[in-house]
């Protein structure tokens, strides 16, 4: 389906099923920002635009989000001024993830001990509990 289509069934969608029409835009990326971005100052559509501007940061495009997002702050409902806050603790959170996730150092490879040629060394003997 093209971007315009799906934005104009979201559009007049009602509010309890206007969220079906999240994951099917935001796949449009930086298009799909541009096309709810108008919305963000109607009191019924911000909270929608606001949730399919994060989940387009969510896929790859944090910075185009968060630069929107951050813009908005003073346009929005009031109502909806929460919410564009959540949005940006979340792009900030999964940006901080993944330079953790980048600055982690690698984890050594599970080698099992036949490749290794040591072998576990196991005593018939059990051990006695210290008091």
């Amino acid at each position: 389906m093209q971007l315009v289509s799906l934005l104009e069934e979201a559009q007049v969608a009602s509010p309890d099923h206007r969220i079906l029409w999240r994951d099917r835009i935001a796949p449009f990326g930086t298009r799909a920002i541009d096309g709810v971005e108008p919305w963000l100052t109607n009191g019924v559509l911000a909270a929608f635009a606001v949730r399919v501007i994060l989940r387009v940061g969510q896929q790859g495009e944090p910075k185009a989000a968060a630069k929107v997002l951050r813009s908005a702050r003073r346009r929005v409902p009031p109502q909806v001024q929460g919410d564009v806050e959540w949005a940006l603790a979340s792009l900030r959170l999964a940006a901080r993830q993944a330079a953790a996730a980048e600055m982690a150092p690698p984890e050594p490879p599970v080698t099992p001990a036949s490749a290794t040629g040591v072998q576990p060394s196991y005593s018939p003997v059990a051990r006695r509990r210290r008091r």
